[in-house]
């Protein structure tokens, strides 16, 4: 049992294990108390605890992340290293069939957990899946993050295959493995008006999720009643609150920084150019940018997605790095820069598509070869 100055999360899975005995498992995230007192700042967990303390303090208007992980994976056999399956691309039933066992069992098991799996589909890749879940507040949208990794790779030994989050397991061409995070930022109703900095109109209430809870009081899922939506702004373009505005540009602003923590292997590059982005450029609805604005319809539905991340980085570190970013955007005012333009012609600057080039420090904008954003109309996906 963690002691009172450590944090964590828990929550019971399934006893019904397949093809091993009946055990129960719980989780338990816990931060780890120096000997002379106070927690060990250097550990993820804790450094993503911190920011986004200072993003709830950030002017007293209280922001709360609420955020989702999007990961690819791949199944391989066990013995060999060949993909488990292949065959017709996405969206096919004949080909979910195939891994329709390890689905099932997966979603069983993450659902014990309080995670709870919103699509399950094969991927572009021989082998690969795409699974999603319900976003959460704050670290428990991180601790669901490592959670849904390592009951992938424990699901997939119970069926004989080997799970992996690897960029390119199987070879440099083709689709990789990525880790797109999905979020937006929540605050009580009127603290825009109280703090009187970048405030917004057309704010709207978030749902109440009946049995779901927040990382304050144990476990995933959201209830947002009595919270807006800090990102949204019904007249503005895009959708986008001066808030909001202001957080992108800092993610933008930094985004050479971040990529050290989206990309923290060297085969995670290989990705670059195939529908994952070379530049710090955003877009509505632009899955060539950086960063994706989802406007969606209403307040509620506005969040934005990072599609930086690998499935190789560490989620506690990509949230920590993203808040970060985007406090220090809000606190210098910084301007949002023009969204990518899809045609390539730009506004100038390090490229062609108008944004700094992210995927190696701002240097080329070209990473592996690739002549930027485009290298997706391959059929290739991140």
């Amino acid at each position: 049992v963690p002691s009172a100055s450590a944090s964590a999360a828990s929550s019971s899975t399934s006893p019904e294990v397949r093809g091993g005995p009946a055990v129960a498992v719980r989780r338990v995230y816990c931060e780890q108390e120096q000997p002379g007192g106070g927690l060990n700042a250097a550990l993820p967990r804790t450094a993503c605890r911190r920011l986004l303390e200072q993003l709830e303090a950030h002017g007293g208007r209280g922001l709360r992340l609420l955020a989702a992980a999007e990961y690819e994976f791949c199944l391989a056999t066990r013995d060999g290293w060949e993909p488990l399956f292949s065959g017709p691309e996405i969206f096919v039933t004949l080909q979910a069939a195939k891994v329709a066992g390890f689905c099932y069992a997966l979603e069983e098991q993450l659902e014990a957990a309080g995670i709870d799996v919103r699509t399950m589909n094969p991927e572009y890749g021989d082998g690969q899946l795409e699974i999603t879940v319900s976003p959460s507040w704050g670290v428990s949208a991180a601790d669901d993050a490592s959670t849904f990794k390592t009951a992938v790779k424990e699901v997939a030994m119970q069926f004989g295959a080997t799970a992996t989050f690897m960029t390119k397991p199987f070879s440099l061409s083709g689709p990789g493995n990525g880790g797109h995070f999905n979020f937006s930022l929540w605050e009580p109703e009127g603290a825009e008006a109280a703090s009187g900095a970048l405030g917004r109109e057309g704010a709207e209430r978030g749902p109440c999720h009946v049995g779901k809870g927040d990382e304050r009081g144990g476990g995933g899922g959201f209830c947002s009643e009595g919270l807006r939506n800090a990102l949204h702004d019904a007249a503005a373009p895009a959708g986008l609150s001066p808030l909001g505005r202001a957080f992108l540009a800092g993610i933008l602003a930094h985004a050479p920084a971040l990529e050290a923590l989206c990309s923290p292997t060297v085969p995670c590059y290989a990705r670059h150019g195939n529908w994952a982005p070379t530049h710090a450029t955003w877009g509505l609805e632009d899955r060539l940018a950086a960063v994706r604005v989802k406007k969606g319809g209403s307040g509620r539905e506005c969040y934005l997605e990072l599609r930086m991340p690998s499935a190789s980085a560490n989620a506690y570190l990509v949230v920590a790095a993203l808040v970060a970013a985007g406090l220090d955007g809000m606190e210098r005012g910084l301007q949002l820069p023009p969204p990518r333009d899809p045609s390539g012609k730009g506004r100038g600057g390090a490229s062609a598509n108008g944004g700094e080039a992210a995927a190696n420090g701002g240097g080329e904008a070209a990473v592996n070869g690739s002549g930027g954003e485009g290298g997706g109309e391959g059929g290739t996906t991140s």
